[in-house]
């Protein structure tokens, strides 16, 4: 099985029969690499952790520009997205607890939060936010559009021998008992410059085997920033010395 990370929180998985999108987004940071909407065509399904901006704004679009391709998520993105024109008859809800299979693929949605933003990220972006004005009020009337609700959902996935556990932004429910020893946590790496400590108590309970961050690029800038994976890096280093740190590269695949 193949993962490919395309910016973002956007990762495709491939088993060379059945290929699976999660969160697809077309980055808004015309200086970085950007993976153009018909680089998300081809796929069985997407499926989406929540309904903010960078991870359902594209998706409308890209369900005209691949006219059969099914998409899962909760309630709130479903209505946002036929708000802006999906066709809802291929939008399908799904719950904390529900299951889907695709091929040889089983996807278990798990209920999961959104990360808070801390005061120190907020104040490293606010000099751009006066710059750029003008994107900023853009930016936060689709934000405005586009609630998450307190819909979050983070994904089990099941391959053969092989499981891997998605998030789309990290914050986890303390009441809920989450899949142990994984061979592959997807850490959304975005929003806080402090993931390794809000990060810490999940990875000492429950004990990934590797570890892959993505949702660290600066996608749609004034509002981001690029988040420095190194002290998380070296934070597993020192802590759990055992687990596999990964910082993917743009479209480069990675065996899993």
């Amino acid at each position: 099985m193949k993962l490919t990370w395309y910016g973002t929180a956007t990762i495709g998985l491939d088993d060379g029969t059945t290929k699976l999108l999660f969160d697809p987004f077309v980055r808004m940071n015309r200086r970085i690499e950007t993976t153009p909407l018909e680089g998300f065509t081809g796929f069985d399904a997407v499926l989406m952790t929540h309904g903010h901006l960078d991870h359902i704004y594209s998706i409308p679009a890209l369900m005209q520009t691949d006219g059969s391709v099914p998409v899962y998520c909760t309630e709130t993105p479903k209505k946002t997205m036929v708000s802006r024109g999906a066709p809802g008859n291929r939008i399908h809800v799904i719950k904390p607890g529900d299951t889907l299979r695709f091929g040889d693929f089983t996807v278990k949605a798990w209920q999961f939060r959104h990360i808070v933003f801390d005061p120190i990220y907020i104040l490293t972006v606010t000099p751009k936010c006066v710059v750029m004005f003008p994107k900023l009020f853009r930016q936060a009337y689709l934000n405005h559009q586009m609630p998450e609700n307190g819909e979050i959902v983070a994904y089990e996935i099941l391959h053969g021998e092989k499981r891997i556990f998605l998030t789309g932004s990290f914050r986890d429910t303390p009441s809920v008992t989450y899949p142990k020893n994984v061979d592959l946590l997807i850490l959304a790496n975005g929003g806080s410059i402090f993931v390794p400590e809000k990060t810490a108590d999940f990875i000492e309970k429950y004990r990934p085997k590797a570890i892959l961050v993505d949702h660290f690029d600066n996608a749609f800038p004034p509002v981001t920033r690029t988040v420095s994976v190194k002290r998380l890096q070296k934070t597993i280093a020192k802590n759990h010395p055992e687990i596999r740190f990964i910082v993917p590269e743009i479209c480069k695949e990675i065996e899993v």
